[in-house]
């Protein structure tokens, strides 16, 4: 019976184990996550206010959004995609987790917030792909090689 050491001979087999090790590298390399973020804060006055960066939030899918809100004696309204939460303040600081890019309206007086979104990128994602096509190709040398080692072992030439 044949050992470990002469199936590594055949090229076929040697060459799909590589890519089967590459591709378990390369794939585990997509897995490396980067925080992002973004923060804005200021004064809105009288009227409707779109907040955040829409280019940010569009280019992260997971993501988390905090919106604080302080104001005294004001009355606005928050906007998240088709749920409107109007608030009455008077000396107070609101603290809300948007699912959606907020949008303030503020019927009188000043709010001032802080608008905090924080994402995680996958920058080398996308390399997964190249995993997956070496994955397969190398599935396909291996076995291919491994037969070729099996045939000759069954011949007796191993």
């Amino acid at each position: 019976m044949g050992t470990l050491r002469e199936a590594l001979e055949y090229p076929f087999l040697r060459a799909g184990l590589i890519m089967l090790l590459l591709a378990l590298i390369i794939s585990a390399m997509g897995l490396y996550g980067v925080d992002k973020s973004y923060s804005s804060n200021g004064t809105l006055g009288k009227g409707r206010h779109f907040l955040g960066d829409e280019d940010f939030e569009k280019s992260y899918v997971y993501y988390n959004r905090t919106l604080i809100i302080s104001s005294s004696n004001s009355t606005f309204s928050v906007i998240q995609g088709n749920t409107t939460e109007k608030y009455t303040q008077l000396n107070g600081t609101v603290k809300i987790i948007p699912t959606t890019r907020p949008v303030i309206d503020v019927f009188n007086g000043t709010v001032n917030y802080t608008y905090t979104v924080s994402a995680k990128d996958y920058p080398y994602a996308i390399y997964s792909l190249i995993a997956f096509v070496l994955m397969l190709v190398g599935t396909v040398m291996a076995f291919i090689g491994y037969t070729h080692f099996l045939r000759d072992v069954k011949e007796g030439k191993r």
